[in-house]
């Protein structure tokens, strides 16, 4: 299993790789949000193709973590963010949700 650094060393550097600047903490807020997932094979991604997959970022994260309770909006902002990531194909989990938290303007 990774630690907790490694994990947040692989969502900086796709996040750089996305022309990002990373702030720190709030980059470790959102691993703390991703929880388990970090760690397990296939939840640490995002399937951005997938329907279902978005309406859960939309519940558990944006809705629940970000307050949002337009879903409309909400869900623009999560293709946003898909599309911001484009052609990479693993999506971190933590990255989209990070971009989505950026979108949002949380502080920590």
């Amino acid at each position: 299993m990774s630690s907790k650094e490694e994990v947040m060393e692989q969502y900086k550097a796709q996040l750089e790789e996305l022309g990002e600047s990373v702030d720190a903490a709030l980059l470790d807020w959102v691993v703390d949000r991703v929880g388990p997932a970090n760690y397990n094979d296939d939840g640490k991604f995002v399937a951005c193709s997938d329907a279902d997959e978005k309406d859960r970022v939309f519940t558990g994260f944006v809705g629940d973590e970000l307050g949002e309770t337009d879903k409309e909006k909400g869900m623009a902002a999560i293709e946003a963010a898909c599309e911001k990531m484009g052609a990479i194909n693993r999506k971190y989990r933590a990255v989209v949700y990070y971009l989505l938290a950026k979108e949002y303007g949380y502080k920590v």
